[in-house]
């Protein structure tokens, strides 16, 4: 044998080992049992799991992000103001400050970010900050001043450069392509961000922005390695971003599967060279087969599709970003060329929308394997939850999501989305229940990264009010989503996410008590990754 992880225990903590030979696991039993191996690693009582499958993330928007100022525990106004001119003392005069998860209230309850706000933190440099859901930002005055946005811009629907009562840009921009507008002047130049909203990076990267790229994307997949994560699955893409990936596939620490994103405005050159790239084979570490959608936005800046509308306002439903024909035939082309769809989805008219194109390519294309996914699914309508079941859909969920949970405030969002939502939101429990396919992931840089702590919060999460839901799963069933649920969605069941013989040997050792997270979110830690085998992180 090449390797032997001994001195491990299982999840209900009995005394276990595994032996692995060519990459695949070829033995797994009790120690007194363990052959012989070339290599021996003691566990040290550690827990041996499956190997995390990241079934949401942005790895070239991550890797931008741990260069940036995290704003996620920032709660006040005076907390904020520390954290701008304590950051920006490192920085080279006159370069952008780019910060990152910032709460819609971290200036205070009841409150919203502004360019005043912004200016009186720091007013000599341009500044850039992404809300917690990299659905908005809110730029300076400096920063609306270079992108020549001050007096406001022409926007493409459900996308919004917000004016104030005194004719100028109040510093907040709603959805990619608003925020597009500055964030192409900072640092990465936008490269980092365009294909979430189905474009190529601005002018023609040269070699030197190429080479910085990489770097930045393996460090994100580095960061994967070190949480105990050996797939993951990509959610945004372009033709740059395939490039570079290629170019790195032998070297890629992780597995990863970049999706092309097509938008309803794309001509057709573009979709088919889209759909072409889709299409090319795996490479090394990397594959395709996929393609990505926006249905709508998020609760919080009014942009998530509903059923019914707002409660404060009926006869807005929020802006759907694929008209119902554009999407049935996306999903048809796609459907028929034998590739996956995953479709951000959050209100509960948004992911009827989806499994309306859903159903279209099935009448369409016939009923195959597909594996179609919607992600995030915020709210379902209670009429909804069978039709995931009927057309075999995935559902790709973040525990870290739910207001309230991983340091999120409740408001403003569980009052935008409406007490009669809060029994079918962020649903996991149900859905799983039903039958339906389940895969966890982070959505990171929008929420830490970490699978324990995304587990804690699946375990802890509480009800908004008396009555509603329980939505926690067990710990058993959380951790399939993450392992067995996350090879599903990628076609890879039978290579990864179980400990069995002849599985790919993608193992992880958890040092501390796994049924502690559900209380502590420190319980336990990733001690070390195997990826078939080659130890790709040892803390």
């Amino acid at each position: 044998m090449d390797l032997l992880i001994s001195n491990a225990r299982d999840l209900v903590g009995e005394a276990v080992a595994l032996a692995v030979q060519a990459g695949r696991i070829a033995w797994i039993g009790a120690p007194e049992g363990a052959p012989k191996a070339a290599r021996i690693i003691d566990a040290a009582g550690a827990t041996l799991l499956p190997a995390f499958t990241e079934s949401h993330v942005h790895l070239f928007l991550g890797g931008t992000a741990l260069g940036q100022l995290n704003l996620a525990k920032v709660t006040s106004r005076a907390a904020f103001v520390q954290a701008l001119q304590g950051f920006a003392v490192g920085l080279p005069p006159g370069e952008f400050l780019c910060a990152y998860a910032a709460n819609y209230e971290m200036l205070g309850p009841g409150t919203r970010p502004d360019r005043q706000a912004l200016d009186a933190a720091v007013p000599d440099r341009p500044v850039f900050i992404t809300s917690t859901d990299y659905h908005a930002a809110w730029a300076n005055t400096a920063a609306l001043r270079l992108a020549g946005i001050l007096q406001g811009a022409e926007t493409p629907p459900g996308s919004e450069v917000v004016m104030g009562a005194d004719g100028l840009a109040t510093g907040e921009l709603r959805e990619g392509a608003a925020m597009e507008l500055v964030r192409r002047l900072t640092p990465t130049g936008g490269r980092d961000s365009t294909a979430m909203i189905g474009q190529e990076p601005p002018g023609i990267p040269d070699a030197a922005m190429r080479a910085r790229d990489k770097a930045t994307i393996l460090r994100a997949c580095q960061e994967l390695a070190r949480h105990g994560i050996t797939s993951a699955v990509n959610m945004d893409g372009n033709l740059y971003q395939a490039g570079l990936f290629t170019e790195l596939a032998q070297d890629l620490p992780i597995r990863v599967k970049l999706p092309m994103n097509l938008t309803e405005d794309q001509d057709e050159n573009r979709v088919a060279a889209l759909i072409t790239q889709a299409k090319a084979p795996p490479r090394g570490r990397l594959e395709f087969g996929l393609i990505k959608m926006f249905m709508d936005g998020v609760f919080d800046t009014w942009t998530a599709h509903l059923v019914g509308g707002y409660p404060d306002d009926p006869a807005q439903d929020g802006p759907r970003l694929i008209s119902a024909p554009g999407f049935a035939r996306l999903c048809c082309r796609a459907d028929a060329a034998g590739l996956q769809i995953a479709v951000h989805a959050v209100g509960d008219g948004a992911v009827r929308a989806v499994l309306e194109g859903y159903a279209a390519a099935r009448e369409a294309n016939g009923p195959r394997d597909s594996r179609h996914r919607i992600e995030h699914i915020d709210t379902i309508h209670e009429d909804d939850l069978p039709r995931l079941r009927a057309l075999g859909v995935m559902a790709s969920m973040q525990p870290v999501h739910p207001p309230g949970s991983a340091g999120l405030p409740l408001e403003p969002t569980i009052s935008i989305m409406g007490r009669a939502r809060w029994p079918n939101a962020f649903a996991w429990a149900r859905i799983a229940g039903q039958g339906t396919p389940l895969a966890f992931g982070t959505d990171w840089p929008v929420s830490p990264l970490d699978p324990l702590y995304c587990l804690h919060c699946a375990l802890s999460r509480r009800p908004w009010a008396p009555g509603m839901p329980d939505q926690r799963l067990p710990l058993a069933a959380a951790l399939a989503a993450y392992t067995e649920g996350g090879a599903y969605g990628m076609f890879a069941e039978h290579q990864r996410g179980r400990l069995a013989v002849g599985m790919e040997a993608d193992v992880v050792l958890v040092a501390g008590d796994l049924a502690g997270l559900a209380a502590d979110p420190q319980a336990a830690r990733v001690t070390h990754t195997f990826r078939e085998g080659t130890l790709i992180f040892q803390a």
